[in-house]
Parts: structure tokens; sequence; C-alpha cells
């Protein structure tokens, strides 16, 4: 397996590549992706000692019971699946966070809690997922991820040649 600085500069060397073929409008939201992929949400995400979880600094307990549940190279380095999986897991996190926030501020200040109920996120969120931007977003995300997992398999395919 790759060291986490290797995966960070391959993933940085490669971006130019997928930019390329990108419309430059889309650049940063693609960028912004594959920035956050790279570093933020990479598959090792489920290791409670690599790079990307230790980014997270105190917010990495987040990613605790995402551990318990997943293996190392399981369902978190499959393309695609993985990456949605880690976003979905992430988006789930938020909810429940806002909902368990909302709980709390309910029985120590009403008023607070009746300006947060008035405060409705799933249309701003419904708007952000269908934006265009959004999607190349994802796409970066997915992008970085798909580069991980290649450099995962070439790693231990020349460990095993040698």
């Amino acid at each position: 397996m790759a060291l986490g600085k290797t995966h960070d500069l391959i993933n940085l060397v490669a971006l130019p590549g997928f930019l390329y073929f990108l419309p430059k409008e889309l650049y940063i939201p693609f960028g912004a992706g594959y920035m956050v992929g790279t570093f933020l949400l990479s598959p090792d995400v489920d290791l409670p000692n690599s790079k990307p979880t230790k980014r997270w600094s105190f917010l990495r307990c987040l990613w605790y019971p995402y551990q318990s549940l997943s293996q190392h190279r399981g369902i978190s380095h499959i393309p695609v699946i993985g990456s949605l999986l880690r976003l979905l897991y992430l988006i789930s996190v938020v909810i429940f966070l806002y909902f368990f926030l909302l709980g709390v501020v309910s029985v120590l200040d009403k008023g607070l809690a009746l300006a947060l109920t008035n405060f409705n996120p799933f249309p701003y969120l419904n708007e952000l997922f269908r934006s265009e931007k959004s999607m190349y977003f994802v796409l970066g995300i997915l992008c970085a991820d798909v580069v991980h997992i290649i450099l995962d398999g070439l790693s231990s395919v020349l460990k095993r040649l040698t």
C-alpha cells in the first residue's frame, strides 16, 4: 500500500490531466472536490490513524462509526460506490447533528428552538444537489478516489513482484 504522502503527491500530479478535459468555468468546483477527495474524503478515512482521518482534527470522531463498520480496502475502496458511500455518510451525520442540536436547543431555549425550526435547510440542500457545479464537485471526489485506488492496486502488484 502506498504511503499517505505518495497518495497526496500522485493525486496532485494527476489533477491537471483531469482539468484538461473540463470547461474552464468548472475548474474550481471540480478542483475543490478533487482536493476534498484527496485530503479529507480519501478511501483511507476508514483507518483511524491515516493521514486523511488525522486531517479531520477534533472532528475525526465523526468517522468512528464509519471506521467500525468498514474494513480497510473493503467497500471504501470500490470506485464510485466507496466515494458515494462516504458522501452519504457525511451528509447523514450532518443531518443527524442538525436534529440533535435542534433537540438540545429546544430543551434549553424555546425561542431559539423556534427560530431553528423556522429555518429549513432542506430546500437549500435540494438546490445544492441539483446544481451543475455540485455535480462537478462530486466528480472531483470520484476522480481523486480512482487515482487513489489505482495507486493502491499498482503498489500491491509491485510488492508482490519484489
